[in-house]
């Protein structure tokens, strides 16, 4: 069954990579440089893409109006700190019209605001700068943040740990994985607490001890 995205939360992007490791996808958790602007920050939904190069703010303000109410803008903005690509009134937007979030491989600003609104934001680097309006944009398209590729469609699973990526087809199979193992650490975790070393709590809860 596929998992709403409040499940994929409390799954979160550890057992997410996990399981698509688990599922032979080794590589689809975007690289560490992008961060959650606090650590309480997550986000879950399927990816609405833009790239924004170097730094085409039409684009963003389209997204804004034509990505639906659960979708996680991911957005191409080539890693360059200063390409300031969202701040507090973007932000102000995206969470009224019921965004999940943003994940920006470019800079933002306006940090506290976005934290006051309670906007869910990941970014490479913050900048203080206004954004540029240069004419290269474009939405729905294959963009590439945290140097992996990311679809319309996708699936972003967001949080303190990072930001893993689940190809579209592979939503169902990978949930499917990731329960398990979000379960199983669950039940190691509460044999560690008894005082178990790893081996014995990962035997005790496997049925071997």
């Amino acid at each position: 069954m596929m998992p709403d995205a409040a499940e994929w939360c409390r799954i979160g992007s550890a057992n997410t990579s996990d399981a698509l490791r688990a599922c032979g996808r080794c590589f689809q958790a975007m690289d560490g440089g992008m961060s959650a602007l606090n650590r309480s920050m997550k986000l879950a939904g399927p990816a609405f893409t833009v790239r924004c190069y170097p730094g085409a703010t039409w684009a963003m303000e389209r997204a804004l109006e034509e990505a639906a109410p659960g979708d996680v803008l991911v957005v191409d903005g080539g890693g360059r700190p200063d390409v300031i690509l969202m701040g507090g009134l973007m932000s102000t937007r995206a969470h009224q019209r019921g965004i999940a979030g943003a994940v920006i491989d470019a800079a933002v600003r306006d940090i506290e605001e976005i934290e006051a609104i309670g906007f869910p934001m990941f970014s490479r680097h913050i900048c203080p700068r206004a954004g540029t309006f240069a004419e290269i944009g474009e939405l729905q398209t294959t963009v590439v943040c945290g140097r992996l590729p990311v679809r319309p469609g996708d699936w972003i699973v967001g949080d303190a740990s990072g930001v893993a990526v689940v190809p579209a087809e592979m939503v169902e199979q990978v949930a499917e994985q990731a329960r398990k193992i979000h379960d199983r650490e669950e039940k190691i975790a509460v044999e560690l607490r008894k005082g178990r070393s790893l081996s014995e709590a990962g035997a005790a809860v496997d049925g071997s001890a």
